[in-house]
């Protein structure tokens, strides 16, 4: 039984769905980012019995081109804000072609010897990139939740009790962590995963800027020593998922020394900025760090998935994963070879690095970095046209590029009236999925509905923050008339 093609037979194929790609980049504006379908119409175009014969490729290619293309988020256009979601790069959906190809398991320096060497180059240039020092060790996951939870697993391998890994938790002292009340709630299901409980991660308030309070944050670890818990570990952020806001991370730095406690940045969204003019001062501290969280896919560029757990000591990565069996031990006598398994949690594991190294071969650090400045830019020139208006507010300073803000408008005389704002910006959201022709989701801020949007994509121009108010301003009036 054969299940390849003839190549000219590929050829064709790979040139089908190139065009359908292609015809569907045709419309990156002026087109429905999304297209309001209910599940059900999804399941109806879709679901089917198990198909026991085989279907055409030409019409199997053509079914996606006209429906999986048509039933998905328009994402890479300059018109979708949502979430922080990367516009993608061309270059790295040829190296997941590739890749694929290829079909790589990580597992194993032997049998992935160069996607086992090119993920230590890729975990060096991130490094560089960022100006977090480059002897550091790392490995390639799926994004930040796994990311954060593995970083916490070396921090509770590290800072905990030596008995951790034989006699578990029981009957230790609780192991404590602090982060911003802006962390991901990632760190809450790591907390919980991990078996040191989400009480014990100590959320500290913030600031008027949405940073740390590191005055409350010291006081909140001597109260913890004082009762007789285990503090372990500090986490700074560095481009909070809600506002894009940026601790003092050299402040967090020495509180962590003075504590001796572990010190990780969770940079997975703003970490590139790090290693740009306009932006890299906010990032002063994050080299002190005894780990760093960066997801490529974010800011970057890179499709998804791929983000990066870096640590300054490779020991702390292998103390806290490697467990070899006796089925995976061949190949591991070459003391030169770095088995990828022995850093992580995963044993098969695809070749992520490949779409990560061609990006920065074919495009360079200097033309990436100009990029991410490019989406600051048109952020920064959002805030001021926002602050110029009489009809939105600001709900907090765009240092990277995310922005969230308000729709206030004077037209009914709503300013005033706190519930009927927060009624028509919720209905506005909503408003958002029926009209299509823009897309983000909200947030709460001071615990009040608040629209929020992302600029992570290079495509992106004024012209569209120009088009994206214009809408939000139509959208308002409708939103306006159906909350009376």
């Amino acid at each position: 039984m054969n299940l390849d093609f003839q190549e000219k037979e590929f050829r064709q194929y790979t040139e089908q769905a190139v065009s359908i790609y292609f015809d569907w980049l045709k419309h990156l504006r002026g087109s429905k980012i999304y297209h309001n379908y209910t599940p059900a119409q999804i399941q109806e175009r879709f679901n089917e019995t198990l198909p026991e014969e085989e279907t055409p490729m030409e019409s199997l290619l053509a079914s996606v081109g006209s429906d999986v293309f048509e039933m998905s988020n328009f994402n890479p256009s300059p018109n979708y804000y949502g979430y922080i979601t990367g516009g993608g790069n061309q270059v790295g959906m040829l190296a997941e072609f590739l890749k694929a190809g290829l079909n790589q398991n990580n597992l194993k320096w032997h049998n992935a010897p160069a996607n086992s060497e090119m993920e230590k180059i890729v975990i060096k240039w991130l490094c560089q990139f960022m100006g977090y020092p480059d002897d550091s060790a790392g490995v390639l996951v799926s994004g930040g939740s796994e990311g954060n939870f593995l970083h916490l697993a070396v921090m509770r391998k590290v800072m905990g009790p030596a008995s951790l890994s034989e006699k578990g938790l029981y009957g230790q002292k609780p192991m404590t962590v602090y982060v911003s009340n802006q962390g991901h709630s990632s760190f809450d299901k790591a907390m919980d995963l991990l078996g040191m409980g989400k009480e014990y991660l100590r959320k500290i308030p913030v600031d008027d800027q949405f940073q740390v309070r590191v005055d409350l944050m010291e006081e909140a670890v001597q109260k913890d020593l004082n009762e007789g818990l285990l503090p372990i570990g500090v986490i700074g952020i560095a481009g909070s998922t809600n506002n894009g806001a940026i601790d003092k991370l050299n402040e967090l730095a020495t509180l962590a020394k003075k504590y001796k406690l572990w010190y990780m940045v969770d940079a997975a969204y703003g970490g590139p900025a790090a290693g740009t003019a306009v932006a890299g001062h906010l990032f002063r501290g994050m080299s002190e760090a005894d780990a760093v969280l960066v997801n490529p896919h974010k800011w970057l560029y890179v499709p998804f998935q791929v983000a990066a757990v870096i640590v300054r000591k490779k020991e702390h990565l292998k103390n806290t994963f490697s467990l070899v069996p006796d089925y995976l031990r061949g190949g591991s006598k070459k003391t030169e070879r770095e088995d990828l398994m022995d850093l992580t949690l995963q044993l098969t594991k695809d070749f992520k690095a490949l779409k990560v190294w061609m990006t920065f071969k074919a495009y360079g650090a200097k033309k990436l970095r100009l990029a991410i400045e490019n989406d600051i830019a048109v952020v920064r020139y959002f805030q001021g046209l926002v602050n110029a208006s009489e009809d939105f507010e600001m709900l907090g300073p765009a240092n990277l590029s995310i922005a969230t803000f308000r729709y206030v408008s004077e037209n009914d005389g709503i300013k005033s009236n706190q519930a009927r704002v927060d009624a028509v910006n919720e209905r506005i959201l909503e408003l958002i999925e029926e009209d299509g022709r823009i897309f983000f989701a909200g947030t709460r801020i001071d615990n009040r509905p608040a629209l929020r949007i992302n600029c992570n994509n290079y495509r992106r121009t004024k012209a569209d923050i120009d088009f994206l108010l214009m809408v939000l301003r139509e959208l308002g009036e409708k939103a306006l008339l159906r909350s009376v």
